[in-house]
């Protein structure tokens, strides 16, 4: 597919930029209408999840057609205002990121009732979070050695236990995954949510780090905490019983391991998918985690990323 073809109808004007995913995304038109076309390998995955959301009242483009076989879907054009590019204007967006954090919240608890999901954020997943930042950022990206980094293992022990620790009374419900600036939406008023195909069930906090400490934008340090303490409040009026000083445990913990799976995915897909313009968020990326890890008994690991400089 490229720009210029004509699919089923559909002439196809653009080529969309989706951050780092392998799926491939076109604006397309039907007469005085722009669609998204979209060729996507595990296409069942995201059809079967998507039919489920929708039926719930989540904010998803909706779907207007598939092909099993070619691995392609017609999707509403969400246009190009997202939460990123309002926060690169230096919009003043805390009332969207409060309309954003309901929408997390809808598809969190409503959307985990008789979910199709069945993976889950576990220790394995945990674990091959850390081994990715490890490998891709702090290996491949920083140069550290294998050495260097084997006398970190102790730490990442300790946060893998912690987190599960922190995360067991509210690990059942359904997360997005990379609920993130550049993949939240607003159309007609409305928050849109792309990109949920590799949900799992898992903590609550996951996705609320992924929003709050993101490095694609410059939230500070006083808008997390309100948004934070909207958040908390919000779940506590669905009726979740909640002890605040665990819950915001749980939420730093989190923060961490989003932090370092980010920085790992930044540095593999601009060392090696060739899309380098991921480079520039390293350093917005470094901070947060320098951040985190502030207090949270992991000397060796704040010790080595303390030296990391960009």
């Amino acid at each position: 597919m490229k720009t210029g073809d004509v699919i089923n109808g559909y002439r196809l004007t653009e080529r969309l930029d989706r951050g780092g995913s392998e799926r491939q995304f076109f604006r397309g038109t039907k007469g005085n209408t722009t669609f998204v076309l979209v060729l996507d390998q595990d296409i069942e995955t995201y059809i079967e999840l998507y039919h489920h959301l929708f039926a719930k009242g989540i904010g998803v483009p909706r779907v207007y057609g598939y092909d099993l076989r070619a691995k392609l879907m017609v999707q509403e054009d969400l246009g190009d205002t997202s939460l990123f590019t309002l926060s690169k204007a230096h919009e003043n967006i805390s009332g969207l990121y409060e309309q954003t954090i309901d929408e997390l919240i809808k598809l969190q608890f409503d959307g985990r009732q008789n979910t199709p999901v069945r993976c889950r954020y576990d220790q394995n997943h945990i674990e091959w979070e850390q081994q990715y930042f490890s490998d891709y950022f702090l290996g491949q990206y920083c140069g550290i050695s294998k050495d260097a980094l084997h006398e970190l293992d102790e730490d990442f022990n300790r946060l893998t236990a912690q987190v599960l620790e922190h995360i067991e009374p509210i690990g059942d419900y359904l997360m997005h995954r990379d609920f993130q600036s550049q993949n939240i939406y607003i159309k007609n008023g409305r928050i849109r949510i792309i990109d949920f195909q590799s949900a799992r069930i898992g903590p609550l906090t996951y996705d609320l780090s992924a929003l709050l400490r993101d490095a694609y934008v410059q939230i500070t340090q006083e808008q997390e905490q309100a948004l934070l303490a909207y958040y908390i409040n919000k779940i506590k009026a669905r009726g979740l019983p909640l002890d605040d000083t665990e819950f915001i445990r749980a939420y730093e913990l989190t923060c961490l391991q989003r932090n370092m799976q980010a920085l790992g995915a930044f540095a593999n897909l601009s060392l090696n998918k060739s899309k380098v313009h991921f480079k520039k968020y390293i350093p917005r990326g470094l901070e947060l985690l320098k951040h985190g890890l502030q207090g949270k008994n992991m000397a060796k690991l704040e010790a080595l990323v303390s030296t990391i400089e960009f």
